[in-house]
Parts: C-alpha cells; sequence; structure tokens
C-alpha cells in the first residue's frame, strides 16, 4: 500500500540510528574536517545534511531504524556532489541523474563553499517553503520534537545544495538565486518522496574501491602462445562470432576490447594472477584461471547457459551511459593513483579489459535473469561482482 505524503515525511524526520550507524556518521564527518576544519563543517551544515541523507536513503532500504550501511551510501551521495559540476540536469523527469561515477577530486572546494552567500530574497524564500511544510506536519500531529529535527535538516540540505548550484553555475558570482532554492527543495523532496537508490548503490561499491593498494597489485602479464591458442579455441571465443555488428561501434563507446569474451577473461586474469602473484600463464596456469573464472561467474549456472538462451547485447540509453561513465571513472582513478606515464604503460590494457569483464558479468545477469536488455539493475549485480573479486586483493600480503 503505498504511504501518504505526510507519511513519508513522519517517516524521515523520525527514524532512529542503530548505535554503529551513529559511529560511521562521526567518522564521516571527521574525514570532512581533516580535508578542511570542524567550523567549516559546522557552518556548512554537513552533519544535517549527512543526517538527512541517511534517514532518505535507510526508508528506501526499508530499515526501520538507519544502519552504518545507509550512512555509507548517505556519505557516496554527499562526496559525488561535492566531486561534480552540477546544474539543474540533477533531477531529470522526476528521476536523479548521477552521471556516475567521477575520480576526479575537487579542491578546496568546502571553503570555497562557504563563501556563497544568498539574501533576504533568498531567505524569505526558505522560510515560505519551510513554514508552509511545518503548517502541513503540525496539521497532522507530527510530535513537534520530530517537525525540529526535518526542519533543521532540510534547511541545511536546500541551503547546501544551493550553494553547490551556485558555485558550478558561477565561480564569479557566488550569489544564491532564489531559482537555486527552488530546485533544491525539489531535490529534498525527490530525496525523500521518489528516492531510487540503484545509482547510489553502485557509486558506494565502487567508491569502495578508490584504494591504491588493490590497484597496485595488478602488474603485466603475459600469455604464453599456447595458453593464448587453447583460450582461442574455447567457447567463449567461439560466442564473439554471435556477437552483433552494433557492437563494433559500442565496443568504442563502452571502452572495452573488440575481443569481448577473451578479453573479459585476460580482464579476470588480471585479477586472479595479482592474487596469485603470476606474471606468465601458461596453459596449465590458464585452465586453473578459466575453471576459477566459472566459478566465481557463473557459481551453479551451467556456462553454456549463455549459448543455449542466445546472446543479447541491447542495451538501455541509461545503461549504455553508464558504463561509458564507469569507464572514465576507472581511467581517472588510475591516472590519479599512479599519474599519466605509468598509466600508458602499465594500466592502458587493464580498462578495456576490465570493462569486458564487467560487460560479461552484465550479460551473464540478464540470460540468468531471461532479461531482454542490460539495464541499470545488471549493471548494479556486475559491479558488486566485480568489486568482490578485486577486494580480495587486499588480503594479498605485498
Amino acid at each position: 500500500m503505498r504511504k501518504s505524503t505526510f507519511q513519508e515525511f513522519a517517516e524521515v524526520a523520525s527514524k532512529e540510528y542503530s548505535n554503529q550507524a551513529r559511529k560511521s556518521l562521526e567518522e564521516t564527518l571527521n574525514h570532512f574536517a581533516k580535508e578542511t576544519t570542524s567550523d567549516v563543517v559546522r557552518q556548512l551544515g554537513l552533519p544535517q545534511v549527512l543526517m538527512f541523507f541517511s534517514s532518505t536513503i535507510a526508508k528506501q532500504n526499508q530499515n526501520k531504524v538507519i544502519q552504518s550501511t545507509d550512512v555509507e551510501e548517505a556519505f557516496s551521495l554527499l562526496q559525488y556532489l561535492l566531486e561534480r559540476d552540477l546544474n539543474s540536469t540533477l533531477l531529470v523527469n522526476d528521476e536523479l541523474n548521477l552521471g556516475l561515477p567521477f575520480a576526479m577530486r575537487q579542491q578546496n572546494r568546502l571553503a570555497i563553499l562557504l563563501k556563497v552567500k544568498g539574501n533576504m530574497k533568498t531567505k524569505n524564500n526558505l522560510d515560505s517553503k519551510i513554514s508552509r511544510l511545518v503548517d502541513f506536519l503540525k496539521s497532522q500531529k507530527l510530535a513537534q520534537k520530530h517537525i525540529n529535527r526535518i526542519v533543521t535538516e532540510l534547511k541545511a540540505t536546500i541551503l547546501f545544495i544551493a550553494r553547490l548550484l551556485t558555485l558550478t553555475r558561477s565561480a564569479r558570482r557566488l550569489q544564491v538565486s532564489n531559482e537555486d532554492i527552488d530546485f533544491a527543495y525539489d531535490f529534498a523532496r525527490y530525496l525523500i518522496l521518489r528516492l531510487d537508490l540503484t545509482k547510489i548503490k553502485i557509486l558506494t561499491t565502487l567508491y569502495s574501491v578508490e584504494d591504491k593498494e588493490i590497484w597496485g597489485k595488478f602488474s603485466k602479464i603475459v600469455f604464453d602462445t599456447t595458453a593464448y591458442d587453447h583460450l582461442s579455441s574455447t567457447a567463449y571465443a567461439g560466442w564473439e562470432n554471435d556477437l552483433p555488428e552494433a557492437f563494433e561501434t559500442l565496443k568504442q563507446y563502452i571502452n572495452c576490447a573488440s575481443r569481448l569474451f577473451v578479453s573479459a577473461i585476460f580482464g579476470y586474469s588480471e585479477i586472479f594472477c595479482a592474487r596469485k602473484k603470476i606474471s606468465r600463464v601458461t596453459t596449465d596456469e590458464l585452465t586453473i584461471i578459466l575453471e576459477d573464472f566459472e566459478k566465481a561467474v557463473f557459481g551453479d549456472t551451467n556456462p553454456l547457459i549463455i549459448e543455449n538462451r542466445g546472446l543479447r547485447l541491447s542495451f538501455t540509453r541509461e545503461s549504455l551511459d553508464l558504463f561509458k561513465h564507469i569507464s572514465d571513472w576507472l581511467t581517472s582513478l588510475l591516472i590519479r593513483i599512479f599519474g599519466k606515464d605509468k598509466f600508458v604503460f602499465d594500466f592502458a590494457a587493464t580498462v578495456p579489459r576490465q570493462m569486458s569483464l564487467l560487460l560479461f558479468l552484465s550479460i551473464v545477469a540478464v540470460v540468468i535473469a531471461n532479461d531482454q536488455k542490460i539495464d541499470i539493475s545488471h549493471i548494479l549485480f556486475a559491479v558488486r561482482k566485480w568489486v568482490s573479486y578485486l577486494k580480495l586483493l587486499v588480503m594479498v600480503p605485498q
């Protein structure tokens, strides 16, 4: 049964925190304080913004009490907003339009945000919106302590988003407009009433492997000719003949390799070899890698399900764009960690290989679900699996 608008607001206003969520909240705010000062964090209202995000996300996750995972996802959204150049396309057709993800860091943005100011018109606009909301909540008999909480968090969130919009629109005129307030209010209402968490979950999962320890374990691997010939004779290589002609155009957009399935195994081999500290792959090692690959990717499902059900490689527009953004994120992440020269010499092949692996995992998700097109739910499934492989490298000793 669909909740009323009042029930949606009341749930966000009254949701309590688990002990672990409170610790996560404190740790997150300490992260921001290291970037600037506790005073700047407080003046920007970041504690209230993070609490508001956490509560709306917990509601959407159907958690009765805010969990540390809700705070983690709230932090991902907040970090993302601080890293992007925002504009009014953040919401399109009442949907969150995140161009996920991004690996470049905006320097000193918090301190600069504090310089963005409003005026009497924007203050009156915000006060008017909040006053109407308070009247509505009082008429529905919401407890005053809950009203006080949501008003405090909502005001901080609206001002934060409005400041970001102002800053990213023009670094010269740091003056919040009424249009910024209006949009920020609509954005806050979206978080309460219509939030879809799929992209935020993808973002949170990807952020979790922005780790030099993981990518530093990657090294160049060499496939013996016999191993390469053996791989080229497998069913995976044969399936490449069934790829639609449109794939030749798509591969450049999503930055995966021409030999999609062989390259996906190359991508998995990079992770496997980093885990086992292997630099040269022979036929014997390839046999072990393929067994591990099939177990990790397919589980109890027979890999021939792809052949039996036919190869499906069509995308929703949203998922296609998301693949491109993930490719851009991975490229910029590796450049940020290792520098351009090392990226060119050591990681240029890694991006198309890992993107091929991610695409392969998405295809498997589509085939197993017997769906027609790759959409962002399949990408979420693929990203979670891919990241689980990468996180195994944290446990590998140096």
